[in-house]
């Protein structure tokens, strides 16, 4: 299952909220790596948000929304190894980016083209020493309106 350039933008600038209202559990130290489902305001698509902690890297987090469950829209790879783009790229064609980075959908590429932040305007003042600040710029970022608490432990 393929998406053009336009559905993909589309589905990613959809409204979404999450299904359950639970709190959202956050371990800042240990390995964590939970899905969570949202649904568009309208009902009509469904999408998941996935957020993943290191088990050998524990500074290392993901997020990323999926949408018809397997179409990566957006990652947000948080402290990670860095990136490679595929050398046909129209963004930093071959050029390494470092360990964090946002990956896109793109036609053609799937989500196998990531951008510095600073060039993602939305994403460009995120701090580096915030994880839940990060995943909050992130939700807003997909445009999801809305979500449960964020309830931390160590």
């Amino acid at each position: 299952m393929s998406l053009t350039q336009e559905e993909a933008n589309n589905l990613l600038s959809l409204p979404k909220v999450f299904v359950e209202q639970s709190p959202l559990e956050f371990s800042l130290t240990e390995s964590m790596d939970y899905e969570r489902a949202l649904r568009s305001l309208d009902r009509r698509e469904e999408f998941l948000l996935t957020v993943e902690r290191g088990v050998r890297n524990r500074l290392r987090l993901k997020y990323q929304t999926r949408a018809r469950k397997i179409i990566i829209l957006a990652r947000l790879d948080y402290r990670g190894r860095r990136h490679r783009n595929p050398p046909e790229s129209p963004y930093k064609p071959g050029q390494w980016l470092s360990g964090t980075h946002l990956h896109l959908f793109r036609e053609g590429f799937d989500d196998r083209i990531a951008y510095d932040l600073p060039d993602v305007p939305e994403l460009a003042n995120m701090s580096a020493d915030d994880d839940i600040n990060a995943l909050e710029q992130f939700l807003r970022f997909c445009a999801v309106t809305a979500w449960p608490e964020i309830q931390t432990s160590i």
